[in-house]
């Protein structure tokens, strides 16, 4: 782990699933493209498996300005900012994606996240992460006519090229598949595809 600025330990090499989601979810109500709450589901692995913690959450989002709701310390709750009206909800209900936010256009965004490296490396991990996640969002158990499909990774040398590549492809066109990388600093492609 690496120091924050500020803020919370984060990898300096690797993001992972809970902060690409969470960064994706500021992105969108901070940029104003939704006035509803976004769903964000995080498998509690993800956050901490014993007494090992592998992703601060609440830490995290304090850093940015979000507040638990809640009296207890749980970290599945309703987080609010007091600059704007929605809120993140997160919770661990697996099947319906990592993230959902209904947009003001009337869509909704229909994510699935996949941590991954932020430094390019032989082994290439981010095809399978990629096609993990494109499988993932494939078999979900539930979904709307108005969905937004995409899948959302780490901003890195690697990930952004196969995102401009398969963003092409013919059968993730007719799919409606969109792939959306967040950096760091909470800077976003691929939002630009849906029209907001």
């Amino acid at each position: 782990m690496s120091l924050g600025f500020g803020g919370p330990v984060l990898h300096p090499d690797k993001m992972t699933e809970a902060e690409v989601t969470l960064r994706l979810a500021m992105v969108i109500i901070e940029g104003r493209h939704t006035d509803k709450d976004v769903s964000v589901a995080i498998d509690g692995a993800q956050i901490k498996t014993g007494i090992q913690e592998h992703f601060p959450i609440v830490e995290f989002l304090n850093s940015f300005g979000w507040r638990n709701s809640e009296e207890d310390a749980r970290w599945q709750c309703t987080y609010r900012h007091t600059a704007y009206k929605s809120t993140i909800v997160v919770h661990s209900s697996s099947g319906k994606g990592d993230l959902i936010a209904e947009l003001k256009n009337g869509r909704i965004l229909r994510v699935e996240s996949k941590k991954g490296p932020l430094i390019r490396k032989r082994s290439s991990p981010e095809y399978p992460l990629i096609r993990e996640a494109i499988g993932q969002l494939m078999t979900v158990k539930t979904a709307h006519p108005n969905d937004l499909p995409a899948v959302a990774i780490p901003h890195s040398e690697k990930f952004i090229e196969l995102a401009r590549e398969w963003r092409d492809r013919p059968l993730m066109k007719n799919a409606g598949i969109h792939i959306i990388t967040i950096s760091r600093d909470n800077s976003v492609t691929g939002l630009e595809h849906f029209g907001i």
